[in-house]
This record gives structure tokens, C-alpha cells and sequence, in this order.
């Protein structure tokens, strides 16, 4: 797209009555009147809001070589922008970041941004890379701490919480099998099976005095105790086999709320901090959910040479996607006492997928059997995730707030990053 292009002139070449063609024609002069009558920067404006526009009108989801190609006179005519010293506006540029997500592509992404950045309106994509403090490679190895304090690797991961521990997939389990256990017992009743009925009823009821027990038991001691303590006396302060503790009942529990609990708010506050550790880092993936299938495609990808992404196969660069990983997680841990919407396996997973990759040259992965090594890397991503997002709380709240609306485009998201 050259400038010749920017304006634009339809001829109807086909014959039609004197009439016809004289509305065209005054229809064609208002249009270039109109035109003509912007400035360069608004017409380069409009044009490039168009071509994306219609980019974002296709169903479809664009991939491969058929993204590239449609993609081609948007990118084409941003670089003509940056030849010419042409700033785009926020609402080009969000249209213009939209028509790339419909190619799920990371290199196209990579392409985007580092236009966007060449032409001004892009400043904080990758900006906080440097707030990230490596890893040294060696556990007595000393590194300056966020805090000031100069520490080795051991005394730092010390000090440092845990990852959070998930056991969902035993947790949603326990639920089920315990729904349908009660569901089995109510379908007797309901069908008066008196062959079973008594037992079933056994059943039934050992779950309700269990689970009520489990986890009312203090509140029970409580009501004894100032109500009643004549009567009745103290409970003991323990029951046999833990119950009481709500440790007996509490995978089942955590289960149900897993299976049951819809937190809109809380959903959109794990995706605002994934989606704003991924763009601050300059990761080109603008994945509300990450998943460790597609941080291990990204950083096989970024080992090629034909594309704009940064190799990632590094200790700095491995070190960002586990800190983009566990970035939900973090988030969830700071507001609530158990993860539901985050899972810190998936940085785990995306250190399996690797090791088990014949995409990259597993020679180059340092940590490979050594586990110690392995869960330090995953803590330390944990703990630059938890720092990344305290630091930026509100930023990371504003996203939310507009991912929570349910209307918001990746480029809403980007407009509230760089403040547009």
C-alpha cells in the first residue's frame, strides 16, 4: 500500500442511464472531498481502521500462510507509517491488534508489536523484563534481592512461600463419588427398594453425620460450651480418625466448590494478571488461560530463525513463561486461602513437555534430571510472578474490571497496559 492508495476512487465501467452515473459520480466527489480533507495522519487512520475491520468481520479464525496473506496490507501500510514518521492512534492500533489475535500465531503477534513499537503508540510490551531477577545458577551463588538484601539462592528460596499445592483432580473425584453414592441412596428410596432400603439409609446418614460433624465440630464445641456446659459438659477437644478438623471431609468439599462455584470476578482477575505478566514480559501469546502446551510450542517456535520471536530457550527466557505460568496462581493466592480458577501444575507441565520435546535440542536443557533443580525453578518463577503483580496491583485490577464486563477485546486489554 503505497500513497496513491489512500485514496480511493470507484469507477463503474459498466452502462448504466445518464442518471445513475451522474449519482455516482457526486457520490464518488464527496467521497474524496471528504477524504482529501483530513489530514495524513487521519487518513492513514481510517484506512488502516478499515482494512482490519474487515479482517475482523470474518468468522473464521485466520492460520498460517492465509493469515499472513491477510494480514499483509495492514502490516504493509503500518510500515509505510513508520517511514514516514507517521504516529497511529490508539483506536488504529487496538483494531490493528485485534485482526492479529484471529491468527492465534505468536509470530505474527511478535510482528505486530515490534510495529507497533517502532511506530510509538506500543511502549510497554516486554517493559518490565528487567524486573525479573535470575536465577543464579548455582544454589550458594549470591544475587540482590527486590528487597535490597543480598542473598544465595538457598537463603532467598528459604524465605520465600511455597507454590501452592493443587490436588483437583483427586479433589473433583472425591465430590463426584460421594454425589453419586447419596444420588444411588435417594434413587432406593425414591423406587421403595425395601430389599436395600435399610442399608442404603445406613449409608446415607453415616455421609450427612460425617460431613456435618467434620465440619461443624468447633462451631458445635462453641455452642456447648456456652450454652449448655452444665448439662451436657466439654466435648472432647479431638474425635477418632481426625474428624472434627475438617481435614476428612475437606477434598470432598473443595470438590463440590470446584464442580459448583461460579466466580465470575475471580475468574477475570486470573486472566488479568496471565494476560498482563505475558505482554509487561513481551511474551507475543495474549492467552487469557496459559497452558503449558502452549508455552512449550512458543518456545520451540522462538529456536527457529525464520520469525521475530525472542529465543526463549535460555535461563531468562524459560524463566519468564514459568513466571507468566504461575501468574494466575499467584494472583488467586494473594485474595483466597485455595486455587480454584489457577493451576500451578501447568508450569510443571510445560517443564515435562520440554524435556519430552524432540522440537528443541534437549542438550540445552540444564535442568534435566535434577529434580532439585526443577522445583527451585518453579518456586522462583512463583515468587517474580507474586512480585510482578503486587507491584502493578493497579493495572492488573483495571484489566479485570473490564474482563469481568465480558464485552472486552485483547486490544481493550492492551489499552489499559499502556494507558490509552
Amino acid at each position: 500500500i503505497s500513497r496513491p492508495h489512500l485514496v480511493l476512487f470507484a469507477e463503474d465501467n459498466d452502462e448504466s442511464s445518464s442518471g445513475g452515473i451522474m449519482s455516482m459520480k457526486s457520490l464518488q466527489s464527496q467521497l474524496a472531498s471528504a477524504f482529501t480533507a483530513l489530514d495524513e495522519s487521519d487518513q492513514y487512520d481510517a484506512v488502516l481502521t478499515g482494512l482490519c475491520a474487515k479482517i475482523l468481520d470474518q468468522p473464521q479464525v485466520l492460520d498460517g500462510e492465509s493469515s499472513s496473506k491477510t494480514l499483509q496490507d495492514p502490516i504493509q501500510l503500518v510500515e509505510e507509517m513508520n517511514s514516514r514518521r507517521i504516529k497511529a492512534s490508539p483506536r488504529s492500533l487496538m483494531a490493528f491488534i485485534d485482526a492479529a489475535v484471529t491468527t492465534q500465531d505468536a509470530k505474527i503477534m511478535a510482528q505486530i508489536m515490534s510495529l507497533g513499537r517502532k511506530n510509538g503508540g506500543i511502549s510497554q510490551f516486554g517493559n518490565l523484563q528487567g524486573e525479573i531477577t535470575p536465577m543464579p545458577g548455582s544454589p550458594l551463588s549470591k544475587v540482590r534481592c527486590p528487597d535490597g538484601s543480598t542473598k544465595t539462592r538457598l537463603e532467598r528460596l528459604a524465605d520465600v512461600p511455597e507454590v501452592p499445592s493443587d490436588d483437583r483432580s483427586i479433589e473433583v473425584t472425591s465430590a463426584l463419588a460421594v454425589a453419586g453414592i447419596v444420588g444411588f441412596c435417594g434413587t432406593v428410596n425414591v423406587l421403595n427398594l425395601d430389599a436395600i432400603s435399610p442399608f442404603t439409609n445406613v449409608v446415607w446418614f453415616l455421609i450427612l453425620t460425617i460431613g456435618l460433624t467434620d465440619n461443624f465440630y468447633d462451631l458445635a464445641k462453641f455452642g456447648v460450651k456456652t450454652f449448655a456446659k452444665d448439662k451436657v459438659g466439654e466435648l472432647p477437644d479431638e474425635l477418632p480418625l481426625g474428624i472434627g478438623s475438617g481435614a476428612v471431609s475437606g477434598t470432598v468439599v473443595k470438590g463440590f466448590n470446584r464442580l459448583l462455584k461460579v466466580d465470575t470476578e475471580r475468574e477475570s482477575e486470573c486472566e488479568a494478571a496471565a494476560f498482563y505478566t505475558a505482554y509487561t514480559l513481551g511474551l507475543p501469546v495474549f492467552s487469557f488461560r496459559p497452558n503449558a502446551l502452549e508455552a512449550a510450542v512458543l518456545v520451540a517456535e522462538s529456536t527457529l530463525n525464520d520469525n521475530q520471536l525472542d529465543p526463549l530457550l535460555s535461563t531468562n527466557g524459560i524463566m519468564k513463561v514459568l513466571v507468566w505460568l504461575m501468574a494466575p496462581a499467584a494472583m488467586e493466592s494473594m485474595k483466597y486461602p485455595e486455587l480454584i480458577q489457577s493451576d500451578p501444575r501447568e508450569a510443571a507441565g510445560f517443564l515435562t513437555r520440554l524435556e519430552n520435546s524432540d522440537l528443541i535440542n534437549r542438550a540445552e536443557l540444564w535442568w534435566l534430571g535434577d529434580e532439585q533443580e526443577r522445583l527451585d525453578m518453579l518456586k522462583w518463577a512463583y515468587t517474580e510472578a507474586d512480585l510482578l503483580i503486587r507491584r502493578n496491583q493497579a493495572v492488573v485490577n483495571e484489566i479485570s474490571l473490564r474482563l469481568t464486563g465480558g464485552a472486552a477485546t485483547v486490544a481493550d486489554c492492551v489499552a489499559a497496559v499502556e494507558d490509552w
